[in-house]
């Protein structure tokens, strides 16, 4: 028997701008189905383009977002396998459910999946007190781990992570982190410097520096405060960047990436800029500097064990500002313009 109550809070879109907190049913677990109680979720930048409808590959069949959510079990659907309890703490992850069956799949990279149902966008995300998750795709969460700190890995640290893994930099060699002081760069810096990697913010504003600094980054970059920021990063990482993770949604900053980027470096793009751009280059660039340029999108679920694995060893330390659902719309607002810092989570 389920211990939810008949009606719920969730937090539901109202066109492009609004967002309203409703009671609605609570969501009835049907075949493999689980319903979970939201302890924390996290607010993400995607759930930003949802709401907005910025990204014409990210139009939302669902009115409820929000993809970062640790909750506990509170009622099993009929056909749920045995390894799942009632009480056991799991994840309301960005990939909801993968074919399985496809090239991607098959290479271990789901997420990639042309198949696959993406929360909030196919199906109902976690901003929510009650939300249904499938148990054939469910990730358990350490106890150790405080939710709060467990949502924003399971897409910001998980991203940042992959790329990380993707760009295969070796220890000492120099990362450039753009938005270094928001929810994904400030986990990259961390993840860089378990790595043995030596780092470069890049972020405006002293407060965001202070932060990077103390989280460990090497050099700290001022992008509104510098006349030149392809000399000045050239010249702290004697020569450029061997990697460089964009988290910016700037155009600017992808721009401006190719001009500090090592030779032979590699850029990956993460943040997704809302109106289309071109890069500024031809194909001599590449053929000249031998300049790799690539992107992820999230990652697998093995990433994201592995990247909260250094969370509960304490490696890693998400900066968590809590918030309550009635805020979600605030720290939007507070997204869109870039002055985010650190990670917001909205505590249950």
């Amino acid at each position: 028997m389920s211990t939810a109550p008949a009606h719920s809070k969730v937090v539901v879109t109202k066109g492009t701008h609004e967002l309203a907190v409703q009671q609605r049913p609570t969501p009835e677990p049907t075949g493999r189905q689980i319903l979970i109680r939201i302890e924390a979720a996290g607010i993400c930048a995607t759930d930003l383009h949802l709401i907005r409808k910025s990204i014409p590959y990210l139009q939302p069949k669902v009115d409820i977002c929000g993809h970062e959510g640790i909750g506990r079990i509170v009622q099993l659907g009929p056909d749920v396998d045995a390894q799942w309890k009632v009480g056991e703490r799991v994840a309301h992850r960005w990939i909801f459910r993968w074919c399985g069956q496809c090239e991607m799949c098959k290479e271990g990279n789901e997420q990639l999946c042309d198949r696959r149902e993406l929360s909030g966008k196919d199906v109902d995300g976690c901003w929510a007190e009650y939300t249904l998750v499938d148990s054939n795709y469910l990730l358990r969460i350490p106890e150790e781990i405080d939710p709060a700190a467990a949502a924003p890995v399971l897409c910001a640290g998980t991203t940042v992570y992959r790329a990380l893994k993707t760009a295969a930099l070796a220890p000492g060699q120099w990362v450039a982190i753009v938005g270094a002081g928001g929810g994904l760069g400030h986990l990259a810096i961390q993840y860089a410097k378990v790595q043995g990697l030596k780092v470069l913010a890049i972020d405006g504003g002293q407060e965001k520096g202070k932060m990077c600094e103390k989280l460990g980054a090497d050099v700290y970059v001022d992008f509104t405060a510098t006349k030149d920021i392809t000399s000045d990063i050239t010249s702290a990482t004697g020569g450029g960047a061997h990697g460089i993770l964009v988290t910016s949604s700037s155009p600017r900053a992808y721009e401006q990436a190719l001009t500090y980027v090592r030779k032979r470096g590699i850029v990956m793009c993460i943040g997704i800029t809302p109106q289309k751009m071109t890069f500024p280059i031809g194909p001599e660039y590449f053929v000249a500097r031998g300049v790799r340029l690539t992107g992820t999108s999230t990652g697998t679920m093995e990433d994201t064990r592995e990247a909260l694995e250094y969370v509960r060893s304490g490696l890693v330390k998400p900066i968590v500002i809590e918030k309550s659902l009635e805020d979600i719309a605030g720290c939007l607002d507070v997204l869109e313009k870039g002055d985010a810092v650190g990670r917001y989570v909205v505590r249950l």
